[in-house]
């Protein structure tokens, strides 16, 4: 390597110079003649079972290993990594991750890859605290769990997710449909009839749940949004949906989005497309063209196969796709593959990995591969750090120095060249960050445990070859001030688009004078599972007894089973937050669900007293009702019905949308109350706020979208649990630090930090102004 007499100046006058046998006469590789090594252990957890993988893995692995030990030729100090290997697919992993972290001699765990693995082997990991650093992990969900967070308690970092959660990578895949509908009325005109397919493990839960907040973003609607086991159950809902779309549209430009873990599925999905659109067999079309004389892979380029591309098209997500695996397709198979397209994580190409990488082995680099040589990069330069810093005792302190600093070298530290200047610049004492194989290596400031920053690459299939037609990042898109964690998404411009939904004029509506005010507060779930649900409703009741209210003016409704249950290790404690009161104290139960039904639930609301439901509302025209439910969500997308599920019961048995819209309707006619506001906590919650319009004095605020999740939140690492909803947690501490605010007020804030979902008021027109009205009158209690 040539160096500049610059970079060298700084060195001891002692170093011996060996001439080298480089290009160029005047290159010197500069030797300490003090030089000590250190040796660090460190485990890679990975998909060892895939032979292809293992050997990318491998061969990456000993191309950055070497050029670590070049890199340190000059130094005093030297880091010597050694690695031991692990199939996260052939071991016991809970025993492995026991075993591992328990070991004084291991300085780091590199892996699972799986995100489904790390949710087995991080648990363990965390008691020692020994360092994870995760190459590909993406699950939203999992990530989070483990994140240092504002609501934690009192964790301390240990896990490093190199690639941003599939959050990011939800946007990213549907960008290029949403730049259609930009562009066309067409794609406009039918673009609330989408889908999106994702496997029902951990890799395709963060799709499945952020998939529909990112389409509402993008203005994007699912029609379909559909879980699958195997690639068999994939084909067949692909299947259903083709047929109903094609029923109904026939031939339109109405997109599929596909997750997928291995690329197995990608033929038989193009037979079913070539089937709808064409009404042919494509395998027999092309083997005729083949008949004909005709090279097949110049099928592609027909007419009638560019059709069945465009009609419908299919995005996929796929990380990792080789050339390799689309080799092991047979000629046909790989012929009528050709022009799909998708979207993995990857490294950014100005790094020049990439290239590198190419230039070296003859094919492109995984994801996994960039992402792995990057973790190798930080376990050593980490290292480097911890061992010139006596006062850094770990090596997650040492990772929390030199990736959450702004200062970064310039140029990129994961070539031979470049890791010499950056440990060059550690050993003279500069704290500065570094850029990786795949771009920066930098965590959330906040939550640790959450990468800034990832790359994408759009690929398309080619000629039997993977290529990349171009690169997006999420840079830019509005985030929190306090984090930029991925699942952190702040609401962009939320007051000028709640002006432009809620600023109407609202006739003034004249109300009787207020003469009471009750609640009633409704768990739908059961089960130590659903903790957070017994704790939100319970939230929501201990703030009505902060404003006032005696127990004679709520009237809760709760399953009561958390607080003694045998998994409590906080016997007798419910909270939503590790360190929190206890909710369940004082809290006087009326009902047991487990003892009602939803038709009781309706005869609580209408005054209705029977044998199962002696305490219920009162018939008052002046009284102000407060109705809350916490709980699950169905929708009919999804389940076939629009309903607050109850406990266990199946689909069609719970608080459904048209009941709750009758009960409320006949309790206006019958004037049963003076204004009721209605906060619904469940997935889907929109489907129920919509029902409700038309009903006079009644204003809904939902958490979620028609087909959102409505997301848990505070992870208790003591109890294994979530214990709370992000919704509900807002609403109570907007509402207890403002309680003079407007309902605007309450909704931008909840807007703003509902993680996941898009809160909505309905009704509105209904009830009255909301810049001048507050929500106080049902929370605070008057005299």
């Amino acid at each position: 390597m040539k160096r500049s007499k610059k970079i060298l100046s700084w060195l001891l006058a002692a170093a011996i110079i060996i001439p080298t046998g480089c290009k160029t006469e005047d290159d010197v590789i500069v030797y300490k003649d003090s030089r000590r090594w250190v040796e660090k252990t460190v485990a890679v957890v990975a998909p060892l079972n895939d032979p292809i993988m293992k050997a990318r893995l491998e061969r990456t692995a000993e191309w950055m290993l070497s050029s670590l030990h070049n890199a340190q030729l000059h130094d005093t100090l030297c880091i010597d990594l050694k690695l031991e290997w692990y199939d996260e697919y052939g071991n016991d992993l809970k025993a492995l991750g026991e075993r591992l972290a328990n070991r004084d001699d291991l300085m780091a765990v590199i892996g699972p890859f799986d995100s489904d693995n790390v949710d087995i082997l991080a648990p363990y990991c965390q008691q020692t605290l020994k360092p994870l650093i995760l190459p590909t992990a993406t699950c939203e969900t999992v990530i989070r769990r483990f994140a240092i967070t504002s609501t934690g308690d009192g964790q301390q970092p240990f896990l490093w997710s190199l690639t941003e959660t599939d959050v990011s990578l939800s946007e990213v895949m549907l960008s290029m449909y949403a730049a259609n509908i930009q562009r066309g009325k067409m794609y406009a005109k039918f673009s609330d009839y989408s889908a999106l397919f994702t496997p029902d493990g951990k890799f395709g839960q963060t799709f499945f749940e952020w998939g529909p907040f990112s389409a509402t973003e993008l203005g994007i609607g699912f029609k379909y949004n559909e879980q699958y086991s195997s690639p068999d159950m994939l084909i067949q809902k692909m299947k259903a949906y083709y047929d109903d779309i094609s029923e109904t549209f026939g031939l339109l430009t109405i997109p599929a989005f596909v997750v997928l873990e291995k690329p197995e599925p990608l033929p038989q999905i193009r037979r079913i497309q070539a089937q709808r659109w064409g009404g042919m067999d494509i395998i027999e079309e092309i083997k005729e063209w083949e008949a004909d004389g005709e090279d097949i892979f110049e099928y592609s380029k027909s007419s009638l196969y560019k059709l069945t591309n465009m009609f419908s098209p299919v995005y996929f997500v796929l990380s990792n796709l080789t050339d390799e695996a689309i080799a092991a397709f047979d000629i046909y198979d790989r012929t009528i593959i050709e022009l799909y397209e998708g979207f993995s994580p990857y490294a950014d190409p100005m790094t020049g990995f990439e290239m590198s990488y190419e230039a070296r082995y003859k094919t492109k680099p995984t994801f996994a591969e960039c992402k792995f040589y990057d973790a190798l990069l930080l376990s050593a330069f980490a290292a480097n750090y911890m061992e010139h810093h006596q006062e850094v005792d770990n090596l997650n302190d040492a990772i929390i120095a030199i990736t959450t600093t702004d200062n970064f070298l310039s140029g990129y530290a994961w070539s031979e060249t470049g890791m010499e200047l950056y440990l060059a610049a550690l050993e003279q004492g500069q704290l500065i960050g570094f850029k990786g194989a795949s771009g920066p290596v930098q965590f959330d400031k906040e939550c640790y445990t959450a990468a800034l920053n990832t790359t994408y690459v759009n690929w398309i299939i080619r000629n039997g070859h993977v290529y990349h037609s171009g690169y997006y990042s999420r840079t830019g898109n509005a985030q929190t001030a306090k984090t930029l964690a991925s699942w952190n998404w702040l609401v962009e411009n939320a007051e000028e688009k709640f002006d432009s939904t809620y600023g109407k004029n609202v006739n003034p509506i004249n109300y009787p004078a207020l003469t009471d005010q009750y609640a009633v507060l409704v768990q739908g779930s059961n089960g130590w599972l659903d903790y957070r649900h017994e704790a939100d409703v319970l939230n929501i009741y201990q703030m009505l007894k902060a404003g006032g209210y005696d127990d004679d003016h709520i009237i809760l409704v709760s399953a009561d089973d958390v607080a003694n249950a045998s998994e409590n290790t906080d016997r007798g404690a419910v909270r939503t937050d590790p360190n929190g009161g206890n909710l369940r104290e004082g809290a006087v139960i009326d009902y047991k669900n487990a003892d009602l039904t939803p038709a009781d639930i309706v005869n609580i609301l209408k005054g209705n007293k029977t044998d199962r439901t002696p305490v219920v509302l009162p018939n008052d025209e002046g009284q102000n009702v407060f109705f809350f439910w916490s709980g699950h969500g169905r929708s009919k997308a999804t389940n076939g019905v629009n309903e607050m599920a109850w406990r266990d019961e199946t689909a069609g048995n719970g608080m459904t949308a048209d009941l709750l819209s009758q009960t409320l309707q006949q309790m206006a006619d019958q004037k049963q109350f003076r204004q009721m506001l209605v906060c619904l906590e469940p997935c889907y919650s929109a489907n129920m706020g919509k029902a409700l319009e038309g009903i006079p004095g009644v204003l809904a605020i939902c958490s979620a979208g028609a087909y959102e999740q409505s997301f848990a939140d505070s992870w208790s690492n003591d109890l294994g649990i979530w214990m709370c909803d992000r919704f509900s947690r807002n609403l109570v501490g907007h509402a207890s630090a403002n309680p003079n605010g407007t309902y605007r007020d309450l909704y931008l804030y909840c807007a703003q930090h509902t993680l996941g979902s898009h809160v909505g008021i309905y009704n509105y027109t209904n009830f009255g102004n909301l810049y001048t009205t507050s929500p106080k009158d049902f929370f605070v209690k008057r005299k």
